[in-house]
């Protein structure tokens, strides 16, 4: 008897936390995606894949197995439209927790001039508990020292477990939360520096990235621009996508009881292939000096992810694109928003030269490389090498020579996509990044 009270209570627990977690709301205009990418489009048709890859992670919320938030930063210069896209989905506050003064230990405070009692007020946990936390500006997140940046994306990292988080403190002592504490990320930044990707590579990224990649626009462009208003734009796109978030709200009040079973296998292994190449491409690789010998370099092993981590939220995020174009089973439309989102969470000079490995045929030389990233030589060669270290490409016969993190040698190599890799080199994928 005993026994069974318990297990009433538990799902007596179990309803309430999924009943909090769906949000009931109600549109002032249902809206479609087809509206939605109208208006998108017409107002900022350069915006239109980074806000669908937005609404494709608040989504997410929607499915009810999920349990893994998903974290996504918009990168680019300033005044590229990073902030724009996140004002999109700023308007429901039913969904969002918008802030423009973050820091990873908001989310449990251990403020020395509040009593311990008044901190669960202020800890941002809670309030972003099945939301949205929105970051206008991670950026100067990443500008601190390394040792502030190792903290706080530890931190960081934590939570998006999605487990809670707790801490310690010299004058509250131990606070925090656990459980399900679910919820999405979206944010913007200015291109990532260096020494910041090798962090995240070490510790264990759970961050996601999409470049803008806004154009400089024409003389006649700006121009034109002038007729309405950006403000003017901004709103009716907020308002657009409010009303199209609130009817899927609707549409699904209890959330979406996801049906795997109805997922192609064929498309499942597209999402495994992605993750695998992403866990590769953003491996970290310490390299050091050698100091008996002026030219010789040495490395560590790569630090490099499994990617099961990986393939569940790539998996994830194509769910939740599924859900926005109304459907509950995944098809290679999805696939070609989750290309994107893999493609760009890579190192950027990684990136762009495994993105011109698939273009070239799956073979690249130190001049074509060099062309690529606008580098030197050695610049050229080390890059490749570094492809060479994570088990991406083969290289050639003398690229081991030539390379900088060896000796400096003869001048021309070249590296080929490995065999295991070679699915990246079908008209199949070629359709799916095109239409990304």
């Amino acid at each position: 008897m005993e026994k069974e009270k318990n297990v009433s209570h538990d799902a007596k627990k179990q309803q309430s936390r999924e009943n909090e977690r769906f949000a009931k709301l109600i549109p002032e205009v249902p809206t479609d995606i087809a509206l939605w990418r109208e208006v998108i489009t017409e107002n900022f048709p350069e915006l239109i894949l980074p806000a669908e890859v937005g609404l494709s992670i608040i989504a997410q919320l929607l499915i009810g197995d999920i349990k893994n938030p998903f974290a996504l930063v918009y990168v680019d210069v300033p005044s590229s439209g990073k902030t724009v896209v996140l004002n999109f989905f700023s308007t429901a506050k039913e969904l969002a927790f918008t802030t423009d003064n973050f820091t990873p230990a908001s989310f449990v405070s251990q403020a020395a001039k509040k009593k311990k009692e008044e901190l669960a007020e202020i800890d941002m946990l809670p309030q972003i508990r099945y939301k949205t936390l929105i970051i206008r500006d991670l950026a100067p997140v990443f500008s601190k020292k390394d040792e502030n940046v190792q903290e706080m994306l530890g931190i960081l990292i934590r939570v998006l477990d999605g487990e809670g988080l707790e801490t310690s403190g010299g004058i509250h002592g131990k606070r925090g939360y656990t459980g399900d504490y679910l919820f999405m990320l979206l944010s913007a930044s200015t291109p990532i520096r260096p020494r910041i990707w090798k962090a995240m590579g070490n510790l264990g990224s759970r961050l996601f990235f999409v470049n803008i990649g806004g154009a400089e626009k024409s003389e006649t462009a700006l121009a034109n621009q002038l007729k309405k208003p950006c403000r003017e734009k901004e709103i009716l796109c907020r308002e657009v996508t409010e009303n199209f978030a609130k009817t899927l709200w609707s549409k699904y009040p209890d959330g979406v009881l996801w049906d795997m079973e109805k997922d192609e296998q064929s498309l499942l292994e597209i999402i495994a292939r992605l993750a695998k190449i992403l866990a590769r491409l953003r491996s970290s690789i310490n390299v050091w000096k050698d100091s008996n010998e002026s030219k010789k370099y040495d490395h560590t092993q790569p630090i490099t992810e499994m990617p099961d981590r990986l393939n569940q939220l790539l998996y994830n995020l194509a769910r939740g694109h599924a859900i926005v174009c109304g459907r509950e089973n995944i098809t290679k439309e999805d696939l070609s928003i989750v290309m994107r989102v893999a493609l760009d969470s890579a190192p950027p000079n990684r990136a762009r030269v495994f993105k011109n490995l698939i273009k070239s045929s799956g073979v690249l030389a130190t001049n074509q490389v060099m062309d690529i990233l606008k580098c030197s030589r050695p610049t050229a060669l080390k890059e490749m090498e570094q492809l060479v270290i994570l088990g991406i490409v083969e290289p050639s016969e003398d690229l081991a020579e030539a390379s900088s993190l060896h000796f400096t040698g003869r001048p021309e190599s070249e590296i080929a996509l490995k065999e295991e890799f070679k699915w990246f080199l079908t008209n199949e994928c070629h359709l799916l990044i095109h239409r990304s």
